[in-house]
This record gives structure tokens, sequence and C-alpha cells, in this order.
């Protein structure tokens, strides 16, 4: 067992040497650094670790914790006690890691060891903090009070601006204040309470967010120990604080303050939420244009909170990277012992069980880009952080802020190029290499592109470079040296060409002299440049313009040949015209021939191609469909046991069996066992074929919007948005197909009759928002997100099914626009009656999974053991499949279950195999096993309740002339500002509305009011629920044959509303009933009929169906004779047979 530690060391020995050794060639590389840092700690060499820290600290920015340990390090290496070199190093270093990401921690751990370090010189026995920090005599001298003093207060400042954090800092500073004014005596206590009053007013005139307990400790304070001037303190302290609480929550710019920014990053629910809340915070600090009022002036710019702000922003970023390429570090270390165990593996030897190298290669490449986006985010707050610099303060703060970024950022070629200047650029351009990190992610030529195009620009720019004879000059140089660095990095070049167009622009223009040398170097095989049409069309104009024709023809001949060309059409049409121009007859012929020829093993390479991908795609397909309905017919007859699932695979099916969906309609009808084609093929997409069209001129109509897009598809709909206060309007336009929509939005930026027109789906700029407060409304929500753009639509749910329906759709006027309004995501409404944070996301279809019928897959089961628990439960379903969720019913206070249970499996044909447990015999019980019916409890019941209907009636209230795009939750809303409404339905056809209210006072108060209520525009009617009279009571009349029903109220004409439908001529005599019905509709009182006459005749038709059949029962027919008309007379037309 003593062997395996031995063996851990040799190997951390042998790493460490290696990794020396290349640290020689390489000592400024930040991953061979933070590699020997993590070996020699794991060695105990913490002298080692010291020094690597300080040269990983001269060359990048630490990240917070970095430094802490960094300052561990190297208090507890210090000698002891401390003496003024230790001390004023401990200091620097301190000042050094305050000069990094702004860090409230280390801020904090500056002062506290600022204070131990007092308290260890003056009284070393007061404090246990102290004892661990031991001082000389000099740094007791040197650390008098007013020293002190100063010291903690040039730290406490550094956080001003962390408005949240910065009360942290200042209680430390306080609270050692008021130690001395306790320990003072005589005249030096009057001196100690000054001091104390300057700190508190110092700290009032800053805005922070403890800001009223601060006023409130410092009454108390007076009223401790100066009560006779209390009221000309607080008067001052007032004075001093109302510019501070004014910045903190009275400056409100685009509807918010500070203090609603700083709650939002409180309350973020991660590092990436807090990174889109400094973005918006930022650009809410620094942009001008937002600070204008109404009057055209704006207030002074806090440069100390505009720069706190920007610094902070950086550091969400800064962490999510360090999190990344800490994971990053185990995916290499695990590729180094696969790498070493695969090299030790003997022949025979069974393979180790472990992540695949291509897994852990994926997963590397997966961690590089991470990094990559996060620094790309970081360095771009950067940049904007020191062009407001710039702009604001100074140019040469802007140049700070630049050598900042580019330890912060080195990644970046972009940072260092910004940075460039006369007199640093060897220096500079040499340190962006050596650190190693432009390098990421591997094979990435971007960011080395950047560093070498912005060195060969300075170079090329200098009027005065002398240049020996024979010597080459040094934009050519760092050209040539450029594309060898790409060529190490990647094989294939840079695809980009960057280098390469700047080259020969340079070489033709400024340095003809130097283009021959530029052609050698150009010209030298690679991927990038051999397989481009762009090098390819530059390289042949150069010889052309240098009268070369037969060397432009020889480029491009060698072009069409290859197999791996980009673009060969353009490289066709520019042989041809180079021909047309330059060439003879013959050669254009020759030219033709060999295009054609080419032409042809193109159209053959791409045919086989596409056979490729068409048998590749069927192929998929089918073992896809064959999978789910093997599947499936397994599930159904139980056939064997369930096998586990492996979930990436099961993942990888269901994207199959979507993909199959749409490519073969027979698929979807195997699979559900009924025609679907019609659903397939007339289902309306709107999410992927409506899109946004802005900046419409005022009184566009649909037509000639549909006109503009007449070559892209036919188009479906087209809703215009009329905004009265924009200068242009927008409009919805959705398409018949979605292969229509690549097209429509090559529009983006065409004109529309004269007027630039933007295009883009209208997913991109609608936004899901829910979590919001019951009392929230349109108008709220409206309020809420205008500050981030225009508004265009809103769409709300009907509440008619579900009133806990608490959700909507905001269309804005941009998708930078709906981008910006993410930062409300998580957002808290003050005051509000819940306290959830607000979701706010992209409505994007592509997101959103399909509806599963869990309804038809979720079981009910009964009969359970009131000891049952979900494991029982489990398995018991667990043979006949998936179980995807389990709902037992638990008494929380019993600790009992109820006797029912709800199991969701995961298919349909799954839970219909589970039914057979249905009556089976488990724990003493017969299981009652059934499909679960969702809406069992919302079911009425069968019997009638008049009475409830009635009630419901009298409660109701019937709107009249609504506008045309009504919404029902629109609706619904303005209603409940006036009286409670219990259920609203919507008749889109008659323009009407149907209101059901909470009581009947609600229906008069409705009913009387004198105010018009007036929704989009029209006049709302309201008028009662028509009162239906109850059914007429029969009268009997002398004449018993006519037996008519003499009714109360019936309609007042002819109409066959409730009129009995024709039936075929009967073969005997008609009924007397149907006669009185007849007779019952064509009477002719004065009023309308409905509901209560229609059962009134009903009733009456019963009665004399029962009279006549107890007349038969008598004997009135038992002679068999033909029945009698009622006017007497035999019906000689019913004497025809029956068919």
């Amino acid at each position: 067992m003593e062997e395996e530690p031995q063996k851990k060391m040799d190997a951390i020995l042998t790493e460490l040497s290696n990794l020396l050794a290349e640290l020689e060639e390489q000592p400024e590389n930040v991953f061979f650094l933070r590699r020997q840092i993590v070996l020699m700690r794991s060695l105990g060499m913490t002298a080692e670790v010291i020094d690597a820290y300080a040269k990983l600290s001269s060359l990048i920015m630490l990240q917070e914790e970095e430094w802490l340990t960094y300052l561990d390090d190297f208090i507890n290496n210090a000698v002891k006690p401390l003496d003024v070199t230790a001390f004023m190093d401990i200091m620097e270093k301190y000042v050094q890691a305050e000069r990094d990401y702004l860090s409230p921690s280390i801020i904090l751990q500056h002062v506290k060891f600022i204070i131990t370090c007092f308290k260890a010189s003056h009284n070393p026995q007061s404090s246990e903090e102290a004892m661990e920090i031991a001082v000389d005599e000099e740094v007791s001298a040197f650390l008098d009070i007013g020293t002190t003093r100063g010291l903690i207060k040039v730290a406490v400042d550094l956080g001003n601006g962390l408005l949240n954090e910065s009360q942290q800092l200042w209680q430390l500073w306080i609270d050692w204040e008021l130690g001395l004014l306790e320990g003072a005596k005589g005249t030096g206590k009057q001196e100690a309470i000054e001091n104390v009053h300057d700190v508190y007013l110092q700290r009032l005139a800053i805005p922070h967010s403890t800001i009223d307990q601060t006023t409130s400790a410092y009454s108390n304070f007076c009223s401790t120990y100066c009560n006779e001037e209390y009221e000309e303190r607080l008067v001052k302290a007032t004075e001093i604080s109302q510019t501070a609480k004014y910045k903190w929550s009275g400056e409100r710019r685009a509807g918010k303050s500070r203090e609603d920014f700083e709650l939002q990053i409180l309350y973020a629910t991660d590092l990436a939420a807090q990174a889109q809340v400094f973005i918006e915070y930022s650009k809410w600090e620094s942009t001008a244009r937002i600070k204008l009022t109404a009057h055209g002036k704006g207030p002074n710019v806090d440069i100390t909170l505009t720069r706190a702000v920007f610094e902070r922003a950086v550091v969400p970023y800064a962490k999510l990277a360090a999190m990344t390429q800490s994971s990053l570090d185990g995916i290499n270390l695990q590729l180094q012992e696969q790498s070493k165990s695969k090299k030790s593996k003997t022949k025979g030897k069974k393979k180790e069980d472990g992540p695949e190298p291509t897994t852990l290669a994926e997963q590397k490449q997966m961690a590089e880009e991470a990094i990559r986006a996060y620094k790309d985010a970081e360095a771009g707050i950067w940049a904007k952080y020191a062009s407001w610099s710039e702009e604001t303060i100074h140019a040469a703060t802007g140049t700070e802020v630049r050598k900042k970024a580019v330890r912060a950022v080195p990644h970046c070629g972009s940072a260092w190029a910004d940075l460039f200047q006369d007199t640093q650029l060897d220096s500079l351009f040499d340190t962006a290499l050596s650190l190693g990190l432009l390098f990421i992610p591997e094979g990435r030529t971007t960011e080395i592109t950047e560093l070498f195009l912005a060195r060969a620009a300075y170079e090329a720019r200098l009027a005065s470079v002398n240049v020996a004879l024979g010597a080459v000059h040094p934009t050519l140089a760092t050209i040539t040296r450029g594309l060898e660095t790409i060529n190490k990095v990647n094989k294939s070049g840079d695809a980009s060409l960057k280098l390469e167009k700047f080259a020969l622009d340079w070489a033709e223009t400024i340095a003809p002299e130097y283009l021959d040398q530029t052609l050698l170097v150009l010209d030298k095989p690679i991927k990038s440049r051999s397989s481009s049409y762009q090098f390819a069309l530059l390289r042949a104009n150069v010889e052309v313009r240098r009268d070369d024709v037969d060397r432009a023809r020889e480029i491009f001949e060698k072009s069409i040949q290859r197999t791996d060309l980009d673009w060969p059409e353009a490289i066709y049409e520019a042989f041809i015209q180079l021909e047309v121009v330059h060439g003879s007859p013959q050669t254009l012929q020759d030219t033709r021939k060999k295009i054609e020829k080419e032409q042809e093993k193109l159209a053959k390479r791409r045919e086989k191609a596409a056979a490729e991908a068409s048998a590749y795609q069927e192929q998929y397909t089918t073992a896809a469909i064959h999978g789910a309905v093997t599947g499936a017919v397994d599930a159904v007859m139980g056939d064997g046991e369930p096998k586990g699932a492996d979930p990436t695979q099961e993942a990888t099916d269901l994207a199959a069996a979507a993909a199959a969906n749409i490519l073969a309609v027979p698929a979807a009808v195997v699979q559900s066992g009924k025609d679907n084609t019609e659903e397939v093929h007339l289902k309306r997409d709107r999410e992927h074929t409506t899109i946004l069209l802005n900046g419409l001129p005022k009184g566009c109509t649909p037509e000639r919007i549909e006109n503009f897009f007449f070559e892209c598809g036919p188009v479906r709909e087209t809703t215009i948005l009329v905004d009265e206060d924009a200068m242009h309007d927008s409009a919805l336009v959705e398409f018949k197909k979605a292969e229509a929509i690549p097209d429509v939005l090559e529009k983006d930026k065409k004109k529309f009759e004269g007027t630039p027109v933007s295009v883009s789906m209208l997913w991109r700029s609608t936004l899901f928002v829910t979590n919001f407060p019951r009392e929230m409304d349109d108008g709220g929500i409206r309020n809420l997100f205008k500050q981030y753009g225009r508004i265009l639509e809103t769409r709300w749910p009907s509440r008619k099914y579900a009133d806990s329906r608490r959700f909507c759709y905001i269309t804005m006027e941009s998708p930078a626009a709906a981008q910006e309004a993410l930062v409300l995501h998580g957002y808290k409404i003050p005051g509000a009656s819940t306290n959830f944070g607000l979701t706010v996301l992209i409505s994007d279809p592509s997101a959103k999974t399909k509806r599963s019928d869990a309804a038809n897959s979720t079981l009910f089961i009964g009969g359970l053991n009131n000891k049952s628990t979900e494991v029982d439960v489990k398995g018991l379903f667990n043979e006949f499949g998936t179980i995807s969720h389990i709902k037992l019913g638990w008494d929380p206070l019993k600790k009992i279950c109820k006797g029912f249970a709800f199991v969701e499996m995961s298919t349909e044909a799954e839970a219909k195999a589970a039914l057979k447990l249905h009556g089976t015999q488990y724990k003493g019980k017969y299981l009652k096993v059934e499909i679960s019916d969702p809406n069992h409890a919302n079911k009425k019941s069968q019997e009638h309740k008049p009475d409830q209907a009635a009630e419901k009636r009298l409660r109701s209230v019937r709107l009249s002339n609504l506008p045309e795009g009504t919404q029902e939750g629109l609706l619904q809303q303005a209603l409940e500002k006036i009286v409670p409404v219990r259920r609203l339905e919507m008749f889109a056809r008659s323009h009407e509305a149907l209101a059901e209210l909470e009581s009947q006072a609600d229906v008069g108060k409705l009913l009387l009011r004198t105010e018009p209520f007036t929704f989009n525009g029209n006049e709302i009617t309201f008028t009662e629920q028509h009162k239906r009279p109850p059914p007429a009571k029969e009268t009997k009349d002398d004449n018993r044959n006519d037996r008519d029903v003499k009714l109360s109220s019936a309609p007042s004409g002819p109409s066959t509303m409730f009129a009995p439908r024709a039936a075929r001529k009967a073969l005997a005599k008609p009924r007397p009933t149907a006669v009185a019905a007849a007779k019952a509709v064509a009477a002719t009182p004065g009023i309308s009929q409905g509901q209560d006459d229609f059962r009134a005749l009903v009733a009456a038709k019963n009665k004399q169906r029962e009279e006549k059949l107890n007349s038969a029962r008598e004997g009135s027919n038992t002679s068999g004779e033909k029945r009698k008309l009622e006017d007497g007379q035999e019906g000689e037309e019913s004497k025809r047979t029956r068919t």
C-alpha cells in the first residue's frame, strides 16, 4: 500500500521536471505557470508557489480566489514578527490585487489586515486576531492612529462604487473609530468624537443601499455623545445625504434607478443573469442619450459610480471563464492519463473502463469554445469602458483601461490591437504571443490574425522606414511570420485570408518593389488559399494588372481542377471574362471546353454527395421508425422484461421520429394507427412562417405589403400594427409555407416604396412573460417593458376555462429590444402581492416541446393499502414500461397513504398494457386500475339544476358593439376595473360577449352606470340576459277533438325556429300530436319565443301523446279500423306501402 503514494509522488516530480524544461523555453506561458503552481503546492513548495504567483500576476489578472490564496501564502510565509519591509510588501500585494478585478472580499481582507496590525502594535493582548500577526517596534511606530486611519480610508474608498457591499467595508472602519472613542480620555475623547462625526458624514455623502440605517445610527450616536447639538448635527447630515439618496433611488432614467439595478443584481439567480443586468446597468450609467430629460438637460456624470459599474460588469464573465477553465484542466488531466495508459497497455489486455477519448476531446472543444465566448463578452465590456473613459475623462485614462483589458482578456487579439502604441509595440506584441492564450480553442486563428494584421498595418503606416538593400521590409517580415504562425496553429490556414488580402494591397499600392517577394510568400501551397475562390480571383487580377495574362490563365486552370474549391462557378465566370477581354477566339473556345469538362465532373460529385446524403437520411429515418414501432408493439404485447434505456439514444430516437413525421407521412400513420396526412399538411405553423416588418410608411395597406413579398411566396394573413406615436408602422406577415421564409429574410434592409424596412422572424422579437402578480394588468406590463423599446403588441390568454392563467406574449419593435428586455428575467416587482421573480424569455418555437397526451398515459390506481409507498407502486408498474412520474395520495398529518395514486407512463401503449392489473389482489385489497380522467372533478352532474342556471342568468350581462380583434383577456381586465368578473366568453362573429359577474348587485351596478364604457375606441353597451317567461299552463277546451294547446307565449309569426323537422309521408294517418304542434307554432301572441316556450311546447306534446295512448287502451281502435284524420276524412295518400 505504501508504493501507491510513492508512485504518485514520482509521477508528480516527473511531470514537474518536464514542465520546468518547457518553462525555460516559454517562461511566460500561462498554462505552464498555472500547472506549475498546482504541482508545487501538492509537493509543499510554498516559496516556489509564491514566486510562480508573482510571475503570473505580473502577466495577467488573477481571479478573486487566486488572489486570496496568494495573499494568505504570502502573509504566512513572511518573517515573524513583521518588520516594516515585510509589512510594506504585503501592502503592495494588496494594492496590486485591488488594481485587478474589483473585489469586495480582497478590500475587506485588506482593511482587516491593517486593523489587525494596528491592534497587534498597540495592544497585542486585546484581540485574538492580533495574536496571529506579530509586528516589531518599527511597524508599531509607523502605524500610529493617523497613519492607520489614512490607510483604512484609502482602502474603504476603493469600494465606494459597490453600492450593496460597501457598507460591510465601512462598518470595519466605524467600529475601529468607535473602539478608539471608548478608550479615549480627556481632550482625546472630544477629538475622537469629531473623527466619528467626520466618518459618518463622509459615509452619508456616498450613495449606498443602507443609507437609511446609516442615518439612524448617526442619530443614535449624536443623541449619546452630543445631545445639545443634536438638531444642528442632524440638519447638516440631512443636507449632506440628500444628493446620495437622490443618486440611490431618486435619479430615474428610462424608468429605472440605481436601486432597481442593485436589487436585480442582488436577486439574480446565477452569474449569467448578473452579467445581463450589469450590461444594462453600464449602458444606463454611461449613455448620454439616456441621461437627457424632456428639457434636453441631463444630470452630471458620476465618474466613480460609472467606473465601478463597468469594473463590476466584467467580473461575472471572468468568473464563468475561470469555472470553465477549471473543468478544462480536469479534462486535460484525463486525456493525459488515457494517453499514458494507452502507451503502457500490453497486447491482449482488456481496455479499462472510462470516458472515450473522442468524448473527452469533444468536451475539451466545448469548454474551450465556452471560455472564448466568455472572454469575448468580457472584452466587449472593456472596449466600451475604454471608449467611455476617453470621451468622458481623458485619453490617458482610456489607455490605462486598455492596459487593464489586455491583462484581463489576453485571449482577444482585438484588445491587444487597440493598445498598440509607437513605443510599446515590440514588447506588447511579444507578450501577447508568449502568453499562449490566443490559440484557444485549438485551431482558432482569428485572434492571431488580428494581432499580426494590427502590427503589419502599424509598420506599413510608418513613413520613415529605412530598409537596407536586399533586406526584407518589416511589414513583409510581419506578414510572413504571421502566416507561419497561423500554419502552425491550423494546417488549413486562416479561412478569412485577411493577411493575404492585406499583403496584396500593400505590395501593389504602397510597396510595389516588394510585390515579387510578397507573391513568393503567398504562392506557397496551403489549403485555405488553394481552395478559396477569393484568393484565386485576387491572385489572377494581380497578374492581369502586371500584363501577365498567361500566369493568370494558369492560376484559373489550376483552380478549376481542384475538387475542394469553395465556389467553382465564380472562377468559371472570371475565367471566361479573362478570355473575352484578353484572349483570342481560340483560347475562349478552349476555355469553354475545359470548363464544360470540369462542370460535368462537378455535377457528378454533387450528385454522388446528394445520393449518399439521401441514403443516409433514408437509412436513419427507417431505423428510427422501426425502433419506435417495435418499442410500441413490445410494450403493448408485454413481450419479455423491459430493458434499461440509454438517455442519449432515446433522445436520438425522438429526434429521428420527429424528422420522420415531417419527411415521411406514412411513418406517422404507422405509429398512430390513423391517417394524419391531412393534419400534417394543413396544420398552420405560425411560429416559423410569421415575420415582423418594421419601418413601414404610414397608411400602408396589406395589398401593398403582399406585393412587396410577391416573389417570395403566397401570404396567408397580414396584420398591420398602427402606432400613432411612432413615425412608422409595423406589420405581421404570415406566409403559407415555411419554405418562403429564407427569401423573405433577404428583404431585410431593402427599400419598400423608397423607405428601408427591417425584416425579422416574429418570435425573435416576442417575449414570453409569466410569474407576474395577479393585480398586474396590460398597462403595468407595458410600463415595465417600454423602457427597453417600443411595444408593438401584447397577447393575453383567455381566462374562461382557468382563471389562474397568468402569462402573456409581448412583441417588441426589434429582436435587439427583446434581448435587452431579458434583464427583467428574475426581477421581483417591489410591493407585489407575490414574491416570485418574473420569467422573461424569448418565445423560441424551437424550444417548444410537443405536447404529450399525458391524459391517455396516466393511470389512476385505487385500493392501495395505507402503508403503500411510491417504491411499492413503482414495483407494481415497472414491468409494463418506463414510469415518468408517480403521485401518491399522501396524508401529511397521519403519515399514511390515502389509498390511491396516479402513475404516468411514458407512452399510451404502456399505460394500456398496465390495465391488466385491474382487479388483481395486492396486500389484501383488490386494485382499481383505469386511465385517469383529468376532467373528472370539473364534470357537471347529470342532474339538471334549473335553479342554478336561473341564478347564473341573473348574474350575467351581455356586452355588444365590441371592436374587431378584441382579446378576451384584455376585455376582462378592462371590465374588472369596474366590477368583479367570474367568467367572460366572447362571440367574435356577432361582436358580443357574455360576462358572468360575482353577484346580481354587480349586474345592477353595471347596467345603471352613467359613464360610457369605451374599449379600443368603441362604446360598449350592456344589456341584461333575456328573462325567459315560465311555461304556459294548458287550458282544456270543450272541443276535445282538436286538443290544441293554447300557450301564453308563442312566436309572433310563422317562425319555424322550434318546429319539428319535416318527415317522409307515413303510411297511416298523420298523428294528431304533429297537427297540434304545428298549430301551436303558428299561434300569434305578441312576444318572441325562447327556451321556456320550447319546453312548454314539448310538455304539451307529451301530454297529448299520453292522452292518445290512454284512449287507445280503452279500445277505441281495437277493431283494426283505420285512424281518422282530424277532419274526419281518410288519407288516401297514406295507403302507400312503407319502404
